[in-house]
């Protein structure tokens, strides 16, 4: 009887063997061979019949090798950064993972727990900016003549006295995608890991413009002294 994963894997295993042999290739190359045997099967054609079909239009491991040997080291250069830095990020490739079939799903801990680790440096920075930094900035605005706090800073206030609805909500989030969405798991560490990422970026220009408020107030307070 013909086994589809197996026969994949086979296939994954020649490729690699022929010198593909990065990982983020060979997940979009199977994406592509699964998209293809998933669109043949449609037509009522086996499924042994459909993943030789698929072969031959995806590539044979040979074909596949010479076309990538073609590129060089050199080429992949340009790609090999742009992935090292998503991935120092938090960001998946997108492309890659929110193509990828179910059985190559990364598993849900291991997606929330990265995401946990690069959330917590934000956290910890969050919190002592609110309990620290935010202070010191107010006595700051009021010695220089009563000036109002920035918007942001009010905002960020406001985030810290709901942050636990906050969490609340979004674990209740997670939990119904968990529970009733199919699509996802495809789409999970994707959408977690641009989220981690923005929120990284949020807190970092948060405390940016919190410095430079107080840089900015700080030569009326020298001129309220005086």
């Amino acid at each position: 009887m013909f086994d589809l994963d197996r026969a994949i894997s086979e296939w994954r295993r020649q490729l690699a063997g022929g010198g593909i042999d990065s990982p983020e290739v060979l997940d979009e190359l199977e994406s592509h061979l699964r998209d293809d045997i998933e669109q043949q099967m449609r037509s009522e054609i086996s499924e042994a019949q459909a993943f030789q079909n698929a072969i031959r239009d995806v590539g044979q491991p040979s074909l596949l090798k010479s076309e990538f040997g073609k590129t060089g080291p050199w080429q992949e250069l340009p790609t090999r950064f742009h992935n090292a830095m998503l991935t120092l990020a938090g960001i998946p490739t997108l492309a890659t993972h929110m193509n990828t079939p179910n059985t190559h799903i990364e598993p849900r801990w291991a997606t929330y727990l990265k995401a946990s680790a690069f959330l917590l440096p934000a956290v910890l920075l969050w919190a002592m900016s609110v309990v620290l930094i935010v202070p010191r900035l107010q006595q700051i605005c009021l010695h220089a003549g009563g000036v109002p706090l920035p918007s942001f800073v009010n905002g960020m206030l406001a985030v810290s006295q709901h942050a636990t609805w906050i969490i609340i909500g979004t674990v209740l989030l997670f939990a119904g995608l968990e529970w009733r969405s199919t699509a996802w798991p495809r789409y999970r560490r994707a959408t977690i890991g641009v989220g981690t990422f923005l929120i990284n970026s949020v807190v970092l220009i948060a405390i940016f413009l919190m410095v430079v408020s107080a840089l900015l107030a700080a030569p009326a307070l020298m001129r309220a002294v005086k």
